[in-house]
């Protein structure tokens, strides 16, 4: 009778196997470097826990967290070139499962890199809990609150949109009093929209570039800015980049009132969407062919907009304080806007130095926008929504923001999927790089300005230049290829 042998030997070629190994020095890192020294259950009771869990742990602590970023971002760069050409039923498994585990163990991190986590806790508290409006009363109004030693802004109302309030209202209403409940429950709520904005990558990627699905489920689900800033530290950013994304998919699909609606619903969490709506109309009124359908079309998306911002403005309306524009207005650093600031302040004075620099960073974002919007509907608008909203974001974060923070990053970064090589190089540049102010540039630069006064002058060039300068180098080497790329081509 034949022997029949089963081969016991392990393919170390497969690329299930291959990922999978990434996937596990990923957790060992997210383990080692950012929840063993930070963890949530251990720590909740201190007082701002931030960036000073960095700064109070000193040297050691920082080049622990660069090193896991760098050892991170390799692990990543080598699953995508894995993840570019698989299809198979045992990498999805691997890459979701990745997700999922990344995400939940990232929630027990205590955060890092800003207190935020904690005012949308306590705004949250104060729709959920108190009934109010965050957008009249303030943090300093509950002191008797269990959460109040905890926020930053206790002076200052709500940020944030209405619809962000009504689901913070909501986490804080189930999670009740507990401390490590409410800080989890307000990680998990920007991780459902981060698997969402997953959902929606995949369903953008089927429908345009099937080969390129799997490798931008993965860009997107195991980026380790955003897993580190939405999982690990509970910025809502990715809450707003789920609606952009859901608009391009209405846009696709020729769902043009739909498109416009969803980038108003990531106004209503934050205004930046707001950047994007022109682009939107555009592609609905050049796509209709008919005036009678084109206007059809704005007066629909317009009374449908007006209606749902005012049912969501409407329990907390507080006049135009709702909006806290004056408030945006105020805020500078690390930013151009903010270099013109500081330089005028002496003249002119905080206020009139602050609001010609907003103003003026405004006119000429709006004019960039009306140039990008044209530029786009000349060409195959459904398809090119993606890339301007890059390119407007961008330039917004690197030109005209007022207020720039590291976990910005993941605007561009939940784009990447949807662009173009030197594009998605770029948002992923740009996200890593930017995490240099919270673990370089800003530990070093910011204490030695400030224990010279005389050397203040030089700390917001320092910022800008340090922070965004290794991104205007490559967009602007990229814009220069670019255009030479056209030439060469470009018929005689």
């Amino acid at each position: 009778m034949e022997k029949v042998w089963i081969s016991t030997k392990i393919n170390f070629d497969s690329v299930p196997l291959k990922l999978g190994s990434i996937g596990i020095g990923n957790l060992i890192i997210y383990v080692v470097a950012f929840i063993l020294p930070a963890n949530l259950l251990k720590l909740y009771t201190h007082v701002g826990l931030d960036g000073h869990l960095l700064f109070d742990a000193g040297i050691g602590a920082y080049a622990r967290t660069i090193l896991a970023f760098l050892c991170l971002g390799f692990l990543y760069w080598l699953g995508f070139r894995i993840t570019s050409g698989a299809t198979s039923r045992a990498v999805w498994i691997v890459v979701i499962g990745g997700i999922l585990i990344f995400g939940a163990v990232l929630l027990f991190m205590a955060p890092f890199d800003a207190v935020d986590i904690y005012d949308n806790i306590s705004h949250g508290r104060i729709v959920g809990i108190y009934g109010a409006n965050p957008y009249r009363q303030l943090i300093a109004d509950y002191p008797h609150d269990p959460f109040y030693k905890y926020p930053r802004w206790k002076t200052s109302p709500s940020a944030y949109g209405p619809l962000w309030e009504m689901l913070a209202g909501l986490t804080a209403r189930v999670a009740g009093n507990g401390i490590v409940k409410n800080v989890l429950g307000f990680k998990f709520l920007p991780g459902i929209f981060h698997l969402a904005s997953v959902g929606i990558v995949l369903l953008i990627l089927r429908r345009t570039m099937p080969e390129q699905m799997l490798a931008g489920v993965f860009l997107l689900g195991w980026n380790p800015v955003v897993l580190y800033e939405t999982w690990g530290n509970g910025h809502n950013d990715i809450a707003m980049v789920f609606w952009i994304l859901l608009a391009a998919w209405w846009i696709i699909q020729k769902r043009h009132t739909l498109a416009t609606l969803s980038l108003v619903m990531g106004v209503l969490i934050k205004f930046i969407p707001l950047l994007l709506v022109p682009a939107a109309l555009l592609i609905g009124w050049y796509d209709l062919q008919t005036i009678r359908g084109r206007l059809a079309f704005l007066a629909k998306t317009a009374i449908a907009s007006i209606l749902l911002i005012a049912a969501a403005y409407y329990p907390f309306w507080n006049g135009f304080a709702s909006f806290s524009i004056a408030r945006r207005m105020q805020l500078f650093t690390t930013s151009i806007p903010s270099v013109i600031m500081r330089l005028l302040e002496p003249t002119l004075g905080f206020s009139k130095s602050a609001q010609l620099a907003s103003l003026g960073a405004l006119v000429i974002l709006a004019v960039f926008i009306l140039i990008q919007s044209i530029r786009m509907i000349k060409q195959e608008s459904t398809r090119n929504f993606p890339r301007a909203a890059f390119t407007i974001l961008a330039f917004y974060l690197m030109v005209t923001c007022l207020w720039f923070q590291q976990w910005y990053g993941v605007w561009l970064i939940g784009l990447a999927p949807l662009l173009s090589a030197r594009n998605r190089y770029l948002a992923l540049l740009f996200g890593f790089w930017v995490l240099s102010k919270q673990l370089i540039f800003g530990p070093l630069i910011v204490p030695i300005m400030a224990a010279q006064p005389g050397t203040r002058i030089w700390l917001e060039p320092l910022l800008m230049i340090t922070i965004l300068g290794v991104p205007w180098i490559y967009a602007l080497r990229s814009f220069q290829i670019s255009k030479q790329i056209r030439k060469n081509y470009a018929p005689n």
